[in-house]
């Protein structure tokens, strides 16, 4: 079981590094949002989609790990977490201690991504809160039209309509 017990550490840290990746790349779409920089957004994008990709590959082994670590201790693999392994195997093990530093660490990445997504989502809201109110802005400025009394004092007055931005004005 120990062989097992390794390898899904090893696989534990794998996903480790690609969560500290994604958020990495999460503070730089911060950035390249709020410098408008579409280029290094969509090398951003394409890049997340590659640790999405591996730390799928990487979750379908640690589940493969997790039924065989069921298989050999007798636990049921729907009701198996690390801390129930760390207290089978014993708590004071040092792969015990790895696995737990491990599960810590992963969980505050994903507490930092998480957080970091929220402030994505805001920066991305404001900079389309932004775009709609230039483009209303726009359109209601072609939209305005002045009125214009083209007839002779006296006469009945027909109003016609020009553009701000006509350029006979």
């Amino acid at each position: 079981m120990a062989g097992i017990v390794y390898d899904l550490l090893e696989i534990l840290k794998h996903q480790q590094e690609c969560y500290e990746g994604l958020v990495t790349l999460a503070t730089y779409k911060t950035e390249s949002v709020q410098n408008k920089n579409l280029e290094l957004l969509s090398q951003i994008v394409e890049k997340e989609e590659e640790f999405i990709g591996r730390l799928n590959l990487l979750d379908k082994k640690r589940e493969g790990m997790l039924k065989d670590i069921a298989l050999v201790t007798g636990l049921k693999y729907e009701q198996l977490t690390l801390t129930k392994l760390m207290e089978k195997m014993g708590m004071e093990l040092e792969i015990s201690q790895d696995l737990l530093k491990v599960r810590e660490e992963i969980l505050e990445l994903m507490e930092q991504l998480k957080t970091q997504n929220e402030i994505n989502k805001m920066v991305l809201e404001e900079s389309l809160d932004y775009v709609n109110f230039t483009i209303n802005a726009i359109k209601s400025t072609k939209m305005t039209q002045i009125p214009v009394n083209y007839g002779r004092p006296g006469e009945e007055e027909t109003l016609q309509t020009r553009s701000l931005f006509d350029k006979r004005q």
